[in-house]
């Protein structure tokens, strides 16, 4: 339980965490709280606006978010916020105050905000903000071979801080690992590198995917702009740095998705917007919302982030049966766990396999995440250590697999 203690709070202290305002003491601009150790971090957060922001590792370019505070050094509220910043407050359908960051500002969900029912042109957003990024011709290497790179589960826009088991997350760490990456593979030194994305490439575009969204999310990492930085960094801080980089293959996961109920948008419409984006600046790209089926050399990859009913009830057969390819191993991959291994009980972790099920000509496996989990993965038992996975054809109908742990 977190413990209480009392501190000296100003008036829009005690606003921004949702207190009851107290009249100040005597010879005082503040009064006493009682607040937990959280709440007393969030105040210390907001203290410190004023003082530089550390610039994102490798990164020239910070995050712009609008910040709540007004010019008396007061929090505005949601209507104040949207009339300083000439947003439309008629068509705001639910918003959330996040404080947890050094500039407190609000996370907004608009109404109709998804890809095809609004009137909002993201694909015109998009390629405007994206104009100014120039395309990279890809390094040419002397190599042998065909390697294929799989990474999923990027969750670009999440933060995780100071948890018992779970290491922090956040985007310079993120950058830090597809970095890594990019090194380890390049040592395989492969005449021909594809990439295969396997979905959640954004933590949420609306800040409201769950309940709680809005609470993991870094400071302005929603909207147009998670996508636009997402491109910007993927490419300088991986796809530029691969060497004989060839294709590039992404699914859509659960959460991909342009509005807050799955329900609305089944489609992962910010994968398909970050697919696009890449296009645009050259990359051979392909998209799709459920399943790719991509053969390299003698081995068929079946490519799903692992959330739909329709993959996740039927067996390795069956999915072979349907999307693979005969003559070739078939090989299919999944994400979504944010783990190695399938979400198991306390028996069945005692005895857990990576690799699901296996056979002389298929295999079924999940793959390593980049995002090392959050409290819903940690309080279940299956966060596991962020990774990437390598695979190339062994030359005999098999694959020859390489997992590593960042």
């Amino acid at each position: 339980m977190n413990k209480k203690s009392t501190r000296w709070l100003k008036k829009h202290e005690a606003e921004l965490l949702g207190l009851k305002v107290k009249p100040n003491e005597k010879r005082r601009k503040n009064a006493r709280y009682k607040i937990t150790n959280e709440q007393w971090q969030s105040i210390l957060d907001s203290r410190s606006i004023n003082k530089k922001s550390k610039p994102l590792k490798h990164s020239k370019e910070i995050p712009f978010v609008l910040s709540a505070w007004n010019n008396n050094g007061y929090m505005m509220d949601i209507d104040e916020y949207c009339s300083h910043y000439k947003l439309p407050r008629e068509d705001v359908n639910n918003y959330k105050l996040v404080s947890h960051t050094g500039t407190p500002f609000y996370n907004i969900l608009f109404k109709e905000n998804s890809l095809l029912g609004d009137n909002f042109d993201y694909i015109g957003e998009l390629e405007k903000q994206l104009k100014t990024l120039k395309p990279k011709s890809n390094s040419k290497t002397q190599g042998t071979g065909q390697g294929v790179i799989t990474l999923t589960d990027f969750h670009f826009g999440a933060y995780i801080s100071a948890m018992k088991n779970t290491p922090d997350f956040n985007i310079s760490i993120l950058c830090n690992m597809l970095e890594t990456a990019a090194d380890g593979i390049n040592r395989f030194k492969y005449s021909n590198v594809h990439i295969h994305i396997l979905g959640d490439l954004i933590e949420s575009f609306t800040g409201l995917n769950h309940k709680n969204s809005w609470k993991g999310l870094d400071k302005g990492m929603f909207g147009v702009s998670a996508i636009k930085l997402f491109v910007e960094l993927f490419k300088r801080h991986f796809l530029d740095k691969i060497n004989n980089l060839n294709t590039i293959k992404i699914v859509a996961g659960n959460h991909d998705r342009v509005t807050s109920s799955k329900d609305e948008d089944t489609e992962g419409g910010s994968a398909e917007l970050i697919s696009w984006g890449l296009k645009l600046l050259g990359y051979d790209v392909e998209f799709s919302t459920s399943i790719i089926k991509h053969i390299v050399d003698d081995v068929c990859y079946i490519l799903n982030h692992g959330h739909h009913g329709y993959t996740k009830n039927k067996s390795t057969e069956e999915l072979c049966w349907e999307y693979g390819e005969k003559g070739y191993f078939n090989f299919i991959m999944e994400g979504h766990l944010h783990s190695r291994i399938a979400k198991l009980n306390a028996k069945q972790l005692s005895s857990f396999k990576m690799i699901s099920d296996d056979s002389i000509d298929c295999r079924r496996q999940v793959c390593a995440s980049l995002f090392t989990g959050n409290s819903y993965s940690e309080y279940g038992g299956w966060s596991t250590k962020a990774g990437y996975t390598i695979t190339e054809s062994n030359g005999n109908k098999g694959v020859n697999v390489f997992d590593f742990s960042i």
